[in-house]
């Protein structure tokens, strides 16, 4: 036989065979069988029939001697041999039931193939995916360098999505609500772009940053019309942009262009023709000049002499007609060229293509009469 246990006490009542504990932490110490009895002499030993729990046990035939409780107590346990195969067969028990689990079953029930990985569906169904060598290639990725240069080319190669599109829970059509770092293809109708609060058509691929809690937003215009881009920032990420759109610098001189009241070409145009030279600003302004000469066959006696100008580009008159100036000059140094003239005027509502000059003469005109004009207003 084994040594004793005798951990804890016990309280046994008189012809019951069950014995509880306190403190004796049976099923923990792997108590399975053998002799029990008190350290008094109010009862002979009693075999044991079941521990029932770390503080119970029933006796194989009920307890003969007195009621007692807070006893001391001894079991003689089974020998070892017979104490390891009660435990042996326990931790058994114990692990065929983790096995008659719902959800082995459900992995049990696939048919294991090539390139297939399982995943459970639901609490207790499972089934099989995909796993191609790439997946299993990003899975054994161990760096973030890793992974990126396993991953490939931005996007996969693919065009990149629209906000709503891209998983992250965004959505489309306000551009104040897009502060997540990333790529986004930008269409339709768009709130709060650089076209104004209201939604406005644009067609456009949407690049967002973010510095800690700064985020930036650049806007290229994706069209071939439209290579311009825009810019602006906030010191939050919760869809406040206090800070207004920016236009990037981009072609300087080049042909201006815009949309909508909105510049989307280059900040400076120049050029000229048969009819003089013009400059255009992006913002709308635009300066024509050239020169007027009169010979003397084009007035040859008194009268009232109209000669017209044409400008060299078209200016808009939505906002408000041209100004038009002109000033007379001379032919060589020191010819006078105003022989008989007794007076000249302009055009008051030159139009958008051009005006005229009024020169009256009290005779013929006596040399050739130059003027230089300039006019000046919106070629939008």
């Amino acid at each position: 036989m084994t040594a004793p246990y005798v951990t804890g006490t016990v309280s046994v009542t008189a012809g019951s065979a069950v014995v509880t504990g306190s403190g004796t932490a049976w099923a923990t110490a792997l108590i399975a069988g053998g002799l029990f009895g008190l350290d008094s002499s109010s009862g002979n030993p009693v075999p044991i029939l079941s521990v029932d729990s770390n503080t119970q046990l029933t006796l194989a035939k009920p307890w003969r001697g007195t009621t007692a409780a807070g006893q001391a107590y001894w079991i003689i346990r089974d020998t070892a041999y017979l104490q390891q195969l009660s435990a042996n067969a326990q931790a058994l028990a114990t692990y065929i039931q983790r096995l008659d689990s719902a959800s082995l079953a459900a992995l049990a029930s696939l048919v294991p193939a090539a390139d297939k990985l399982a995943y459970f569906t639901g609490a207790n169904t499972a089934v099989l995916t995909d796993i191609k060598a790439k997946g299993r290639d990003v899975l054994a990725a161990d760096t973030m360098l890793s992974l990126l240069a396993k991953l490939g080319p931005v996007n996969g190669g693919n065009p990149s999505p629209t906000p709503a599109g891209a998983g992250v829970g965004l959505i489309d059509g306000d551009f104040n609500s897009v502060v997540l770092p990333g790529v986004y293809t930008i269409s339709g109708q768009w709130a709060n772009g650089f076209g104004g609060a209201a939604p406005t058509s644009y067609t456009a691929i949407l690049i967002v940053y973010a510095r800690f809690s700064q985020v930036f937003q650049e806007i290229w215009m994706a069209t071939a019309g439209s290579p311009n881009r825009w810019t602006r920032w906030t010191a939050t990420n919760n869809g406040s942009w206090p800070n207004p759109w920016i236009r990037l610098p981009g072609e300087f001189v080049g042909t201006v262009s815009q949309s909508g009241g909105i510049p989307t070409g280059a900040i400076l145009e120049r050029g000229n023709n048969a009819n003089g030279q013009y400059t255009k600003w992006a913002d709308g302004t635009m300066i024509c000049a050239g020169q007027l000469e009169l010979a003397a066959a084009q007035a040859p006696a008194a009268g009232n002499y109209l000669f017209p100008i044409t400008f060299p580009a078209t200016f808009s008159t939505a906002e408000t007609i041209p100004r038009l100036v002109a000033v007379p000059g001379y032919s060589a140094a020191g010819t006078p060229s105003f022989i008989n003239t007794v007076r000249w005027g302009l055009d008051r509502f030159p139009s958008a293509t051009g005006g005229g000059v009024v020169i009256q003469m009290a005779a013929s005109i006596g040399t050739t009469i130059q003027f230089n004009w300039v006019a000046y207003g919106r070629w939008f």
